[in-house]
This record gives structure tokens, sequence and C-alpha cells, in this order.
């Protein structure tokens, strides 16, 4: 396979990722903004656009964090280039140039994708919408996700869900780490009402409250939504589980073992730490401090992928 095909497939995946993430992410700021901000909490959207890496971005364009601001930057912003527009406009546009490397079906859902968001533009939306906008984009990328099932389990497809899951690994533990700039490092204010609530606002918007409540008997605490998100490897959207996904395409990829074995040398720590790490130790060490590094070696990896795979 050629390298500029597996570099247009590996990033068509992470950009249709991370439009969903995004969408994840507003969707997060908006359900907590319905709550009472009391006294000790951070404004639920700086903490939105903390994680989603785009805060310096945003203040360089806008003097105030507003919601309105807030939602169009992050969806619409031709200037942001993680906004949703632009992560399915690059999609598609990677799409058009490798379309005979999928099925009509991953192209036509891309295309069409990238058509209705167009139209959305150009209409004008008030605050009360945004939910709309958000599951709109989720039902989108489920429909491109989908349309790969039907796929060759070729290179191609490995380097597809390659970049997914290293995209959903860093993307995961960005929506993670939301709960940590929300709240205010105040003692008080942990394991109590709005706590719990932001928790469960957090599972939700990561389609993941009722498997929670099924492996955990419905016991919210923050510990076991941390153990769930970051060490369970029976949630899709767990860090383990994404490790566990970037090592298994990483090594059916048949073109170069060599490189493949460099790239799983980098890798084999963290994924050999993510499978024995108990979260209790986690949560004892920080787990601020824990997601970040694990964003800090995700983004290494990714690094070592464009390395040995696309330069």
């Amino acid at each position: 396979m050629l390298s500029r095909t597996a570099k247009y497939l590996y990033w068509i995946s992470r950009y249709m990722e991370r439009a969903e993430t995004t969408a994840r992410l507003l969707d997060v700021g908006y359900r907590m903004s319905l709550f009472p901000n009391p006294s000790g909490y951070n404004n639920e959207w700086e903490s939105v656009l903390s994680a989603a890496g785009a805060i310096e971005r945003y203040k360089n364009k806008y003097n105030t964090i507003e919601q309105r601001n807030v939602e169009d930057y992050l969806f619409f912003d031709e200037s942001n280039p993680s906004s949703v527009y632009n992560c399915i406009l690059n999609a598609r546009n990677n799409a058009l140039v490798v379309r005979t490397s999928f099925t009509p079906e991953s192209w036509l859902a891309i295309n069409k994708t990238y058509q209705e968001i167009l139209n959305l533009k150009e209409k004008k939306f008030t605050k009360s919408d945004l939910p709309e906008l958000t599951e709109w984009t989720i039902e989108q990328v489920n429909l491109f996700r989908g349309s790969l099932s039907s796929l060759l389990r070729n290179d191609g497809y490995n380097f597809l869900f390659l970049g997914l899951f290293i995209e959903r690994a860093d993307n995961s533990a960005r929506l993670l780490d939301v709960k940590y700039f929300v709240l205010l490092p105040k003692p008080q204010y942990v394991g109590g009402n709005i706590d719990n609530m932001q928790w469960s606002i957090l599972l939700r918007s990561l389609s993941s409250f009722r498997a929670f409540r099924w492996a955990y008997d419905g016991n919210i605490t923050a510990t076991k939504i941390a153990d769930f998100l970051v060490l369970n490897n029976n949630c899709p959207r767990s860090l383990s589980f994404c490790i566990q996904n970037i090592v298994k395409h990483l090594t059916n990829l048949t073109c170069s073992p060599a490189k493949v074995e460099r790239i799983y040398n980098n890798l084999k720590d963290l994924n050999t730490k993510i499978q024995e790490e108990k979260i209790e130790t986690i949560v004892e060490y920080g787990l601020h401090q824990f997601v970040t590094q694990f964003i800090r070696k995700i983004s290494s990896v990714d690094n070592e992928i464009h390395k040995e795979f696309f330069n």
C-alpha cells in the first residue's frame, strides 16, 4: 500500500472520530450549564475549551468565554482546525482522493454528511438547538463507522481503525479530564451531589451511562466511573480498550514488520501499565496527572506512526 493512501485512510478515521468527540464535549458543556454553578466551580465552557485544546486560539478571537461563542467556535468556525465543520471537510477531502480504497457506502456516508453540514452552516441556531447539532454529528459518524463493516480486512482496514483508536484514546482521555477542569481542588465538593451529577453527565455524553450501571450495579462513585473509563476492557471508550485495539490493528499490519515492531516497542510499556494498574493507585497518584501522561504517550505513538509509515 502506498504511504499516501495509508495516511489518507488513517486521517479519515481520525477526523470523523474528532468531529464526534468535539460534539460530545459540547454536549457535556451544555448539560452542565443547565445546572446551577455554585461558588468554587470553574466555568464549564472554559473547561470544554481546555479539554479540546482550543482555549488559546479561542481567546485570540474572543474577549470573553460565552456559551454562544464557544458553540460556534467548536462547531462551525473555519478558523478552528478542530471544529466539527473542518473535521468533516478534511475527512471528505481525504476520502475523495482514496474513494477506491473503501466501499461506495463509506464514501456516500462522508459526502452526505459534508453536504448536510453545509446546509446547517447557513441556518441560524439558538443555544437551545445545540443538542440537535450534537446528536446529528454523533449519528452521522456512527453511520460512517457502520459502513466500514463490509471492508476487506487488509492493511487499509487496519490503518482506518488504527487512526480511529489513536484518536479515541486521546479524546476519551480529554473528555475524562473535563471533569478535572470543572471542579476546583476543594475537598468539600468531592463526592457531593453536583460532583456525582457531573460524573453522570460525562457517562451519558459517552453513551456509557447504562453500560456503567450494568457493570457496576448502578452505584455511581467517582472512583468506579474512573475505573470504567480508564481500565475496563469491556467499555469501548475506555483507555484500556483503545490501547488494546491500537495494538491489535498495529500488529495486524503486513506492510513492514520491522516498522511495526519499532512502534510497538514505544507502546508496550503503556499497554502493560494500563493492563496491570489499579484505579486506587491512579487516583492516589492523581487522575489528571495520569491522563496528561497518557495523552503525551499517545501523541508520541502517533508521531512514530507518521515517521515510520507516512514520511
